[in-house]
């Protein structure tokens, strides 16, 4: 048998098996059968070409290997489950779950430590396969499924930057076994790397840029340490201590190193452009937003939203197809930082 006929039937097999009821001892299940015509027709939805014939073999052959029972009262279309308290750790996947797999390791990689990506190596092989089983029973070129797919980023792309593999494998650990970090860190501003001890508290992944959350030493205060920065980490027996009541979630909330998402609510007014108008009115702001006729190709938005630096930077990036009427206060800061870009063309270079 062809090498890609045996995945193909292992696979389905495996869907097969997936797709029993399990027998239960409580009235309202003990009588579910799965009929063999209804598998056949799951399978085919899934992508295989299947007859009914072929499951009921299928399922014979299985039944004899794993806790699999009949019910052979209808001789027409037998029906199967699982026996009471079967062990149900079937490995396989469908084909939403396989392009899953497959984004997350050709898309995420740089999101996780080698040693996580080495314990889904079987979980990214099972799924190459699966994809490439059902694009070859359909006739299709195996990779025709990840070109259709695309990762676009909303702003603009920045290529992550490089870090250790030990290193982050090791903050990782350290993060998750609560253990001390002995670190060699080159800040943002300083001229040469330091080297103290760190308490992990958690992880920020923000774009390109993945950041430990830490206090150091015998400080109380959580502190942003961006992972590429380390140069070396060692994990230390002793354990880590959180500042009393520390919350990622309200550090976050807080400010912590302006990774706030919690700003002040304001109430909104914009007056833009239609195109950003027509792109807001599929994409909110808010729960509460409102868009109405301004006039000469105008629209007017009011919304309720936080004032954050993300939405400085997303106002600042519409340009001259949105103007801020309110509040106040923002509108003026707003301005002046358009001002203060414009003084630096004012000069030729």
């Amino acid at each position: 048998m062809p090498q890609i006929d045996k995945k193909a039937t292992l696979l389905r097999q495996w869907e097969m098996m997936r797709m029993l009821t399990v027998s239960r001892s409580d009235a309202t299940h003990d009588g579910r059968w799965d009929k063999a015509s209804e598998i056949a027709a799951n399978l085919n939805a899934a992508g295989y070409d299947v007859s009914m014939r072929t499951v009921q073999r299928d399922l014979k052959e299985l039944s004899s290997i794993f806790p699999i029972e009949l019910n052979n009262k209808n001789v027409r279309d037998y029906g199967w489950r699982w026996t009471k308290g079967a062990n149900l750790d079937i490995p396989g996947m469908g084909i939403s779950e396989a392009l899953a797999m497959r984004l997350v390791e050709t898309h995420l990689k740089q999101l996780f430590p080698a040693a996580m990506l080495d314990g889904l190596a079987g979980l990214f092989s099972l799924a190459q396969t699966k994809l490439e089983t059902v694009a070859l029973q359909n006739n299709r070129h195996p990779h025709d499924w990840l070109d259709k797919v695309r990762v676009v980023q909303p702003t603009q792309p920045l290529l992550p930057p490089t870090m250790h593999d030990t290193v982050q494998a090791s903050i990782y650990q350290g993060l998750l076994e609560d253990k001390q970090l002995a670190v060699r860190y080159q800040s943002a501003s300083g001229d040469q790397p330091k080297d103290f001890v760190l308490h992990p508290l958690g992880l920020i992944m923000r774009g390109a840029v993945t950041y430990l959350v830490a206090s150091a030493r015998d400080y109380a205060d959580a502190r942003l340490y961006a992972l590429h920065r380390f140069s070396r980490v060692e994990i230390l027996d002793a354990a880590a201590k959180a500042p009393e009541g520390f919350n990622l979630d309200t550090a976050i909330a807080s400010g912590l190193a302006d990774f706030a998402n919690q700003g002040a609510p304001i109430r909104l007014t914009l007056r833009i452009a239609e195109h950003v108008a027509a792109y807001l009115a599929e994409t909110p702001l808010a729960s509460d937003q409102a868009i109405t006729p301004d006039g000469d190709g105008w629209m007017q938005l009011t919304a309720t939203v936080n004032d954050t630096w993300q939405l400085h930077w997303w106002l600042l990036g519409q340009g001259s197809a949105l103007q801020v009427l309110g509040p106040v206060p923002l509108r003026a800061a707003i301005a002046q930082s358009l001002s203060d870009s414009m003084a630096h063309y004012h000069h030729t270079p």
